[in-house]
């Protein structure tokens, strides 16, 4: 039976960077300014940050997933009460990739790793003490690979699309300061060379951190 290729349409980077100002923008929108401003959070955190997915295969070449490594951030929290925003950063210190090739047996790449997203916040229980909260939302995720010799095209440093979700908890001791834990996964389609898909990425990210409320209190 002669098979029919159907090609799939592609969201360019700049576009899909565009896409998420937008949406992000559109989001921060529906709050109204000056009770934003006036329950701003400043969140400093470090963490973990570990894949859950092989990166996926092309040709010969096996790519493995991407190991736990430490990872550092903030988070800029808007509103309080049920239903807040955030925009949050991360970074993902180097981690080797090993992969398996016949020209070197077991191989090893490495990859740092840079997020920017915009999320909803929701609380559904703001008790005094502490906040169990969920969030989601989306963003971009920046992928920097470090390859060798005939093996640098086969993955290629690269910006993508992510999506967030995840919970935590903040504990609010009061003067302003508190303590949060947090588990989220970001998730993503990642390019080989050609063009062609690797696996579907689920990379959590554990953090923990210090809150400090620099509005007025909640």
């Amino acid at each position: 039976m002669k098979r029919t290729r159907i090609d799939r349409v592609r969201i360019g980077p700049a576009t899909r960077w565009l896409l998420t100002v937008a949406g992000s923008a559109a989001i921060a929108s529906l709050f109204p300014v000056a009770p934003l401003a006036a329950q701003l959070r400043i969140s400093p955190w470090v963490g973990l940050y570990a894949p859950a997915s092989d990166v996926g295969s092309i040709r010969t070449i096996d790519f493995g997933k991407k190991e736990s490594t430490l990872a550092y951030g903030a988070d800029l929290d808007f509103g309080g009460g049920l239903l807040g925003f955030r925009l949050g950063g991360g970074y993902a210190t180097n981690s080797e990739v090993d992969f398996n090739h016949s020209a070197c047996g077991s191989c090893t790449a490495r990859a740092t790793v840079l997020t920017a997203t915009g999320a909803l916040v929701l609380t559904p229980l703001p008790l005094p003490a502490i906040r169990p909260y969920v969030v989601t939302g989306a963003g971009w995720k920046w992928y920097d690979f470090e390859l060798a010799g005939s093996f640098v095209d086969a993955l290629s440093d690269q910006a993508k699309f992510t999506w967030q979700v995840g919970a935590g908890a903040r504990l609010s001791p009061g003067s302003g300061l508190g303590l949060f834990a947090e588990l989220s996964d970001f998730v993503n389609r990642i390019d080989l060379e050609d063009g062609l898909d690797g696996n579907t990425q689920h990379d959590f990210v554990f953090k923990a951190g210090i809150s400090i409320r620099a509005g007025t209190s909640e």
